[in-house]
């Protein structure tokens, strides 16, 4: 497999599902199903890792090395967006202060048209009982002996302007019938928009608050995560004596187990300006030709440290499995703790799953052996 290959493929194992946070009216913060099952899975995770160890400890040390990166890259990305969520939080705040201030003055007119409405109903039927006893003073005035022109005429007049009252009344009655449809259709709108703001800054809220939750919980669910992969690890190396595979990593030749993680600490120590290679798997031919050509007095039996280089006995050396590399750092091996490589992999490898070889600087492996 070829380096340009092995990227693109190991980019895209890290990236995992997509994690963007989205704050939109109604949403909920639910986008980060990667993070969300790294976390999620922290508390009864090592119960569930002890369980699958006879299953596949390297693939489940994969896994917990893959959830916890997903769990980093998503952290890192709630941090850089916390203050911008805070922002939108209040700003939506003032915004459902601001609907609400618009629906309760658009309730008061509302309250005022339908009060308006009653009055202007009440003088439109007092208007029309008193064109109703008009005419019947007119009729009684008709009928009045002796019979009186002068009377009739008034009582006429007075029906005649009762009448034009009562339409007048029916009028405003109709205008205020309509002023009320009007402020209740704008009370609605206003409700509805109260209701939508009220919804965008509960969610705003909601989101802020799931974001401070996760940054806050993050150290303890990443420290749970690297307790999983380290307690999985002397797993793996038993499980890959029996079977394992290798694929190149940048060049280097690596269990596949430990591809993603490797990849990822050549990828970041390199952004901070350490430039990492170095030799991986070796087949035990290999192994035996390096025991020979570093002095050990028997190839089978002698210790390592008896070596003039320390080197491990034929099948034991974890370079054997793709496990462990011997680092390099601008192309000479890392034999000085004082260096920068070596200062760098001391302070971040860990955060990788690998760990240091003591009495060889340049040697690391997944259990440090």
């Amino acid at each position: 497999m070829g380096t340009s290959t092995t990227r693109r493929r190991f980019a895209i194992a890290a990236a995992g599902p997509a994690i963007a946070l989205i704050l939109t009216a109604g949403a909920v913060p639910a986008q980060a199903a990667a993070a969300e099952h790294a976390a999620a899975t922290v508390a009864g995770g090592v119960d569930d890792a002890a369980a699958t160890i006879a299953a596949s400890a390297g693939t489940t040390w994969a896994d917990t090395m893959r959830r916890k990166f997903d769990l980093e890259t998503y952290t890192a990305r709630l941090s850089t967006q916390l203050p911008a969520l805070k922002a939108a939080a209040a700003t939506r705040g003032s915004a459902a202060a601001e609907a609400r201030q618009a629906e309760t003055a658009a309730e008061a007119v509302m309250d005022k048209a339908v009060g308006t409405r009653r009055t202007m109903l009440a003088r439109h039927a007092a208007a029309l009982n008193a064109a109703k006893l008009a005419k019947k003073a007119l009729v009684a005035a008709k009928k009045q002996k002796p019979y009186s022109k002068t009377r009739v005429a008034k009582a006429t007049a007075a029906v005649t302007k009762a009448e034009a009252a009562a339409k007048n009344r029916a009028v405003i009655a109709q205008t205020s019938a309509a002023t009320l449809k009007l402020t209740q259709t704008r009370h609605a709108t206003a409700e509805k928009k109260l209701a939508a703001a009220t919804t965008a800054h509960e969610t705003a809220v909601k989101t802020v608050a799931y974001a401070e939750k996760r940054i806050t919980s993050y150290p303890k669910d990443r420290a749970a995560l690297a307790a999983q992969a380290s307690q999985l690890s002397q797993a793996v190396v038993t499980q890959s004596r029996v079977k394992f595979t290798t694929t190149q990593v940048y060049g280097v030749t690596v269990n596949r187990v430990v591809a993603l993680s490797f990849q990822r600490m050549i990828d970041d120590a390199a952004k901070s300006g350490v430039k990492l290679s170095g030799g991986g798997f070796r087949t035990k031919d290999q192994q035996i030709a390096l025991r020979k050509a570093n002095g050990c007095p028997d190839i089978w039996t002698a210790p390592s440290s008896s070596c003039r280089v320390p080197t491990a006995i034929p099948g034991r050396s974890l370079h054997e499995i793709g496990l462990a590399v011997d680092m390099t750092s601008g192309g000479k091996s890392i034999n000085t703790r004082k260096s920068p490589a070596f200062q760098w992999m001391a302070a971040n490898a860990g955060k990788y799953g690998f760990v240091n070889l003591p009495s060889e600087p340049w040697h690391w492996s997944i259990t440090g052996s």
